[in-house]
C-alpha cells in the first residue's frame, strides 16, 4: 500500500508542476526571470517548487528544463519496479544544476511524500555550471 502512496504523490507533484509550468507559460513571457514572474503574479504563489528554482532563469527556458526533467516520470511510475534514483536524477540535473541549497530544499519537500526520493544522488555542488544558463543554449537545438 505504500508503494501506492508513493507514486500517487510522485503523479501528483508531476501534476502540480505542469500546471505550475502552465501558469507560467501564460504570464511568465511579459517577464525576463523567474523572479520578476514570481514576485509579480499571484497564480504562481502555490507553487513552491519554483522557489526553489534559480530566480535568474528565462520562465521560457524553465519551461524546457522542466520537460526535460519530468518527461521520463509518466512512464517510469507505470513500472512495476520502480527506478528510484530516476526520479531525483533527472530533476536534479535539469532543473539544479548549480543549485545546491534549492535542490536541498526540493528534496526535504518531496521527502514529506516519498521518504526515499534522492536517495544515492548526489546533490549538484556550487560550483557545478549550468551550460544551458552560462551558455545560452538549451537542451533542445529548437527554439
Amino acid at each position: 500500500m505504500k508503494d501506492a502512496y508513493e507514486r500517487r504523490a510522485l503523479l501528483l507533484h508531476l501534476g502540480d508542476v505542469l500546471e505550475g509550468i502552465s501558469c507560467l507559460s501564460r504570464s511568465g513571457s511579459q517577464y525576463s526571470t523567474l523572479g520578476e514572474a514570481l514576485a509579480a503574479e499571484d497564480s504562481l504563489v502555490s507553487f513552491t517548487w519554483l522557489g526553489f528554482i534559480d530566480a535568474n532563469i528565462a520562465p521560457r527556458q524553465l519551461a524546457g528544463q522542466a520537460a526535460a526533467a519530468f518527461f521520463l516520470w509518466p512512464k517510469s511510475l507505470l513500472d512495476e519496479k520502480l527506478n528510484r534514483p530516476l526520479f531525483a536524477s533527472t530533476v536534479q540535473h535539469d532543473l539544479f544544476a548549480g543549485n545546491p541549497s534549492g535542490w536541498e530544499r526540493y528534496v526535504a519537500e518531496r521527502k514529506k511524500d516519498v521518504a526515499w526520493f534522492a536517495e544515492g544522488v548526489q546533490g549538484p555542488s556550487a560550483e557545478e555550471p549550468d551550460t544551458a544558463r552560462t551558455t545560452g543554449l538549451t537542451r533542445w537545438p529548437w527554439p
